[in-house]
């Protein structure tokens, strides 16, 4: 199979050099870096201030224990435990997790996009089962049990992945892995890369490169096994916490050397932990060696939305939250759901504090983080705490993106809780987060840079969403979100150069997911310029798309990903691709689920393997995504893959598709319908209800379609003026590949029926005339009325021109969603 990209290695940079106003980060690939960077020897790959450091510590540590199909790991729990808690004493936030999924992976990785800035060292550790396929290391939820080749994507997380999504975001990364216990999958093989060939699993990892200012931490050599102890911790997590206790501030390359010494004594040699460096400025556990400079939070997505929260009357909605048990509601408190909100001051009203009365926060909320600042400036954690009144007024939220739909908040509201304690008693307050209205109405799925209420294009009202955010926009101007979400219900709305001027801004306001958007827009300019089946991305689109994955945004992981994979021209770059596919894949993005779906079903391909990729699809629709549903109902319907046609499971798939949104599964369900295939036989009329909602999504072939059966067939509740509005409709649809085929068809009606049509459409356009065919001296006023009204030229006499000229004014008055194809 070769498709070939429309460039050369060697010119990636030189289109898009001038493009970008800052270089890579080196956590890519050779050709994305090349995209990126446009020359090695005149780009650095990282710029970095080694005179000072990072402002944030992040941490997340893993503990899996409770493994369902393997044996269980007796100490990974304890050692998760204590490496949290030295952190935390090191004034890391950690994010502490126990016996989690593969889904629950996904989510963890998924948090990291949204919680990473370009200014956080972060620490990753994790304990428990880790194996090797190849040169990639994989390590293992509980609920993993690799029975089929197919199984290692959607069982186990590749290293190679979260190190590339955690080093896409952070300045530094230290990832420790105490992981290399026996192979629990000996003897099973598996697909692991792009191709047909089957990998054993080994024990043990094997050797990795670290990105760019990254050490990678392994318990113990490459290819060896790490023991888990007979205390209750590992040998390799006891003799870490001991020695960074005893010297936290050490530098982390002196610190490890005495790990490895400890552990290989403790062992008897038979176990020697490993390490992968990358460092180029220092890095230690210790608080004071890693902070030496006042922190400024800075929000990534540009600039900072805070907000004031305020005492709500004590009646309000207390009743919908859940106390817990210890503690007793005393108040409610409203906030806006944002960046930063100034909580402190409410709190005190709240309470009745003076400013000597002293409480100890207890427990954060769960969508957000309270910060006290100490008295160098850095905002640390308030979580345990004794706090005076005074010390409590300038307590901040620091709001977390919280990874909700949008549809699922009763109210517009997320609920929440905090707890304090004076004296004996703990207390509980009640809040409500009240969302920016931008946010709520246009929040993007999967957004690194944005709150996390979340709505897919098809759940979109863009003429609301527009108005919140031009709303947000005036308040904020500076606040980068804003103007990407702003430009997500333009592009819904078709305004396609408002929308680009929209993500322009938030690009240079520093929102990731920008880049991504704006290689979208340059996509679709690319295929109306030279056909919709333009083979391959140009240059300037795949510069945006390589922009977008060094910000570490899972869609340009995708975006990039797929036209490497289907256009990448050598192996080299499909591996590339594949490479991207699957990190998008491990956040969880069902888009790469599909495109890989389809990519192992193509017969007339030299990687054809439908086991494989009905994997992925029906992965994709297992989350839920109406793309993977369509998908899986054309599976069932065609027996895609050598599976046997199931009309009612691909009616069903359909259905679950159309409902949701998709554009084409409606003609689906109606060609279910009008072959006879759905469940009570053949039923023209249903078959003619959803063509008409598959042309009202856009879909012209769904418009000819409805009409030649209303012409030819006769459908009940229908007439020929119908069909001739259909056919018009979809004529209308002039980049679409069947509108001039509908035009044919309109052609052929009697212009009785062309002129009945054009009189339905007069009146959905707000005229009222008599619908009877002849069109007389009133429709010719009121046709000349609404072109008056809406600023067109006078179409010709021919009722064909008439006909399609007032459909295309039906399309602007009811546009389409452009965004869902």
């Amino acid at each position: 199979m070769t498709r070939g990209l429309k460039l050369t290695v060697s010119v990636l940079g030189l289109a898009v050099a001038g493009l970008l106003p800052a270089p890579a980060l080196a956590q890519n690939s050779w050709t994305v870096d090349a995209l990126i960077r446009g020359s090695a020897e005149s780009v650095p790959l990282k710029p970095l201030d080694i005179e000072s450091r990072a402002e944030r510590r992040y941490a997340i540590v893993v503990g899996n224990s409770g493994y369902q199909s393997i044996p269980s790991l007796p100490n990974a729990h304890a050692d998760a435990r204590v490496m949290a808690a030295f952190l935390e004493s090191q004034g890391y936030e950690v994010h502490h997790h126990e016996d989690i999924s593969k889904r629950d992976f996904e989510g963890v990785l998924r948090r990291a996009l949204f919680d990473i800035d370009r200014d956080t060292e972060v620490v990753v550790f994790f304990a428990g089962h880790g194996f090797q396929i190849g040169s990639e290391n994989y390590l293992v939820p509980v609920d993993a049990d690799l029975d089929s080749v197919y199984d290692v994507p959607f069982e186990a997380v590749s290293l190679g992945s979260l190190v590339g999504i955690v080093g896409s975001r952070a300045r530094l990364q230290i990832v420790i892995l105490d992981s290399c216990r026996d192979n629990p999958f000996a003897g099973k093989t598996a697909l692991t890369q792009v191709g047909s060939e089957l990998r054993e699993t080994r024990t043990g990892f094997s050797s990795q490169a670290a990105p760019l200012n990254s050490s990678l931490i392994y318990s113990t050599s490459p290819g060896a096994v790490a023991f888990d102890g007979e205390g209750e911790n590992s040998p390799f997590t006891a003799a870490l916490i001991d020695q960074a206790q005893r010297k936290p501030n050490a530098p982390i390359k002196d610190l490890f050397e005495r790990v490895r010494r400890a552990v290989y004594e403790k062992t008897d040699g038979r176990q020697v932990p490993w390490d992968s460096s990358t460092l180029v400025e220092p890095a230690s556990f210790g608080f004071e060696t890693a902070l030496s400079r006042p922190i400024n939070v800075a929000v990534t997505g540009g600039g900072v939305s805070r907000g004031v929260a305020r005492v709500a009357p004590a009646a309000a909605a207390v009743g919908e939250i859940k106390p817990r048990p210890v503690a007793a509601t005393v108040a409610l408190v409203e906030a806006p759901f944002t960046d930063e909100v100034e909580i402190g001051p409410a709190l005190i009203d709240a309470l009745g504090l003076s400013q000597t009365d002293k409480v100890t926060i207890t427990q954060d909320p769960a969508n957000g983080r309270l910060l006290s600042e100490d008295a160098t400036g850095f905002r640390r954690s308030a979580v345990g705490k004794t706090l005076t009144g005074a010390e409590l007024s300038k307590l901040l939220l620091k709001g977390d993106s919280v990874q909700v739909p949008a549809l699922s908040l009763e109210g517009g509201v997320i609920e929440d809780t905090l707890s304090v304690r004076q004296g004996d008693a703990e207390t509980q307050i009640a809040l409500r987060l009240i969302p920016d209205q931008c946010d709520f109405h246009a929040g993007d799925h999967i957004d690194p840079d944005g709150m996390g209420i979340t709505r897919y294009p098809n759940e979109l009202e863009p003429e609301i969403a527009l108005a919140a955010c031009q709303a947000s926009i005036e308040k904020e101007p500076g606040v980068g979100r804003f103007h990407y979400q702003a430009g997500r219900a333009l592009v819904a709305l078709g305004r396609a150069d408002e929308a680009r001027v929209a993500y322009e801004r938030a690009r240079d306001l520093g929102h990731s997911r920008a880049w991504n958007a704006l290689g979208g827009l340059a996509l679709n300019d690319l295929r109306a310029r030279e056909g919709s089946n333009a083979a391959a991305a140009d240059d300037e689109v795949l510069g945006l798309f390589a922009r977008g994955v060094d910000e570490g945004d899972p869609y340009a992981f995708y975006s990039l990903g797929r036209q490497f994979l289907l256009n990448g021209g050598t192996s080299e770059i499909e591996i590339e691709g594949y490479d991207l596919m699957m990190r998008a894949l491990e956040v969880g993005h069902t888009f790469a689920m599909n495109e890989l779906g389809y990519f192992y079903l193509d017969e007339d391909s030299d990687y054809y393997d439908p086991e494989r990729g009905l994997r992925y699809l029906k992965e994709s629709a297992a989350r839920d995504d109406i793309y993977g549903f369509n998908n899986m109902g054309l599976v069932y319907s065609r027996g895609l893959g050598k599976t046997d046609v199931d009309d009612a499971a691909a009616f069903e798939m359909f259905v679950k598709a159309a409902e949701g949104g998709h554009p084409y599964a409606p003609a689906n369900v109606a060609r279910m319908y009008r072959n006879g295939r759905a469940s009570g036989g053949t039923d023209i009329a249903k078959a003619v209800e959803w063509y008409g909602i598959g042309l009202e999504r856009g879909d012209s072939l769904s418009g000819g379609t409805a009409a030649y059966l209303i012409a030819n067939e006769g459908v009940e509740g229908y007439s020929i003026f119908d069909a001739a509005v259909f056919a018009a409709k979809a004529a209308a649809l002039e980049r679409q590949a069947d509108a001039e085929r509908s035009r044919d068809l309109l052609s052929e009606f009697p212009a009785s029926a062309i002129n009945g049509g054009s009189q339905q459409l007069l009146n959905a356009l707000g005229a009222d005339v008599t619908v009877d065919g002849a069109f007389g001296p009133g429709s010719e006023e009121a046709l000349a009325a609404i072109v008056a009204t809406y600023g067109v030229s006078p179409p010709s006499g021919q009722p064909v021109d008439r006909i399609v000229s007032l459909a295309k004014i039906y399309w602007q008055t009811s546009p389409f969603r452009v965004d869902l194809y």
